[in-house]
């Protein structure tokens, strides 16, 4: 083949997509290959949060990303978020030059954040405890699930761990709040005193009401138990 052929064929777009497509699924096969070998599929995986552990189920597959601390809105603040937060132990500042929302030094034009207690006793935990967190990655698993009132998971479906479902409470002056899956082995924070009654992000027992939800299969007053799976 003559010189002035190669140069036609290297400018032709056709060949190149042609190259470009056949590269790629050489890269391709070479990462097939090597993940069937390393058993890992790299770029997927979950995350989920455990409350009421400093540290992760020591599941395959399953590792702590941080460890973390239970926080929230103050049970009476009907303003802030609704959701509940695992905060890391080690925060970085926001940015020097990011505005302030107090006006006159007024606080109720800005969000806030509490740390959570427990609300009842129950195993290692006691009332007014604090409530560590975990964040969770699940190297091998493609979706997470919490699932109230059982204590199993869908088949196919790979029990992280199982616990009981908590809240805020109906008490007159409380704003609700998330529902969330506790672990049923809790555990409490360890910085400061034990049982200082601070009242920001309060955790309570969730029972169920019949009526509307059928009784049977649920029972009036019952507490309900849940289950994070993974798959």
């Amino acid at each position: 083949m003559s010189r002035a052929e190669k140069r036609i064929l290297l400018d032709d777009p056709t060949l190149i997509r042609s190259e470009l497509h056949t590269l790629k699924n050489e890269v391709q096969s070479l990462r097939s290959q090597i993940l069937d070998q390393s058993g890992t599929k790299t770029g997927e995986g979950q995350t989920y949060i455990i409350w009421g552990k400093k540290t992760c189920p020591a599941l395959n597959g399953t590792h702590t990303v941080y460890s973390g601390i239970s926080s929230g809105r103050q049970y009476t603040n009907a303003g802030s978020g609704s959701n509940t937060l695992c905060l890391p132990h080690n925060p970085d500042p926001a940015p020097v030059d990011y505005p302030k929302s107090f006006q006159g030094n007024n606080p109720s034009f800005s969000g806030s954040l509490h740390g959570a207690e427990y609300q009842f006793t129950y195993r290692n935990i006691a009332i007014d405890d604090d409530v560590p967190c975990a964040v969770c990655m699940v190297t091998n698993a493609a979706s997470t699930l919490m699932v109230p009132a059982k204590t199993s998971c869908p088949a196919g479906w790979t029990v992280q761990y199982t616990g009981v479902l908590t809240s805020g409470s109906d008490a007159s002056g409380h704003y609700g709040t998330d529902y969330l899956c506790l672990d049923e082995n809790p555990e409490y924070m360890t910085e400061g005193a034990r049982m200082q009654d601070y009242n920001g992000k309060l955790f309570y027992p969730v029972h169920a009401v019949c009526g509307s939800l059928p009784c049977p299969p649920y029972k009036n007053q019952q507490l309900i138990s849940c289950v994070v799976c993974s798959i």
